[in-house]
Order: C-alpha cells, then sequence, then structure tokens
C-alpha cells in the first residue's frame, strides 16, 4: 500500500451570493481554489457543479468572459474561496504551489464527477486520478469571519471533510 505524505488542509469560504460580496471579503485575494454551487436544468437540488483553481482572486477568474460562459446555464449560484492552510502552497506562480493545486483541483473533479448524482461542468480533468497518494482536509469558515462553521451547509453534503486518495482509490470521511 502506497504511503500518503502530501496532506493538504483547505480552509473554505462562503457561501458568497455574488462576486461582488466576495471581492469584499477581507484576505480573499490569497485563495487559490474555488467552487461554484448551483442547480443546472432539471436538477432538484443545487450541489456543487464546478472546481477550479487560479493565480489570481477568485472573484476576479469569475468575471473572465470565458468562465461566465461556462457558469452561464447555473441557477442559483453560490461562491465558496478556499486558501489552503499552509500560506506558501497558495502561490501558484511557482511550480510547486501549481502543482500541489493542481493536485487537490484533480482528486475534488475526479471525486465529484463519480458521485451518482453529480452534474459538473467541468470538462478538464474528469478522468484523471492524482499522480501521488494525497489527502485533502476542508474546513469550512464563514463568509465574513474567520470563525469555523459547526455544521457544514447541506449543499457541500457531497464533498466529504476529508478524502484521500490511495492507490487508484478514492476513500471519503465525511
Amino acid at each position: 500500500m502506497s504511503e500518503i505524505k502530501d496532506v493538504y488542509v483547505i480552509d473554505w469560504m462562503g457561501p458568497y451570493n455574488s462576486l461582488d460580496e466576495m471581492y469584499e471579503r477581507e484576505g480573499i485575494d490569497t485563495c487559490c481554489i474555488y467552487l461554484i454551487t448551483g442547480r443546472l436544468p432539471y436538477d432538484r437540488r443545487p450541489s456543487i457543479k464546478y472546481v477550479g483553481i487560479t493565480k489570481r482572486s477568485p472573484s476576479k477568474r469569475l468575471k473572465d468572459k470565458d468562465h461566465q460562459e461556462k457558469q452561464k446555464d447555473i441557477k442559483e449560484k453560490q461562491f465558496w474561496a478556499g486558501r489552503f492552510s499552509v500560506s506558501r502552497y497558495n502561490n501558484l506562480d511557482t511550480p510547486f504551489g501549481r502543482c500541489r493545486a493542481e493536485t487537490v483541483e484533480t482528486l475534488l473533479i475526479r471525486y465529484l464527477t463519480n458521485m451518482p448524482s453529480a452534474r459538473m461542468i467541468n470538462e478538464k480533468k474528469r478522468y484523471q486520478n492524482p499522480r501521488k497518494p494525497i489527502a485533502v482536509i476542508s474546513r469550512w469558515k464563514k463568509k465574513l469571519a474567520d470563525d469555523q462553521r459547526y455544521n457544514k451547509p447541506s449543499i457541500l453534503s457531497n464533498l466529504p471533510d476529508t478524502l484521500m486518495y490511495v492507490e487508484n482509490f478514492t476513500h471519503a470521511i465525511k
């Protein structure tokens, strides 16, 4: 069995109902990973629809024309911004920072895409696995303060608080 040597802790902040609301959050520019939740046509309930990474502030990346086109069919949109608890991992300008963020993004997309009721709009990384064993721990914070949430919002129920990838198998711990 492969040994997990890389453990990443992500502090997720949100939900933000608009990109302007997200932009106003102090410290949002240090976030490098984001989620979009909402409902596509014929969905009964909102769920996670997109996972992405960015060098810039998520609120700026999500305003890009190409990204607006991707999310045009999502109704009841909400946005979540995440940052690694180790601050140097949030710098995507370095090859190692980019590699770490892409590994986490790949695991999240692959896991969420394989959920039975998932209708993700991510097109890349849907069928990729991370290149090495990793673990991702998600911590949920309130949108305007660094206060920890006691309960994760139900819209995020598809995303476990702990995900581990080892030897072509993903373990989830709720």
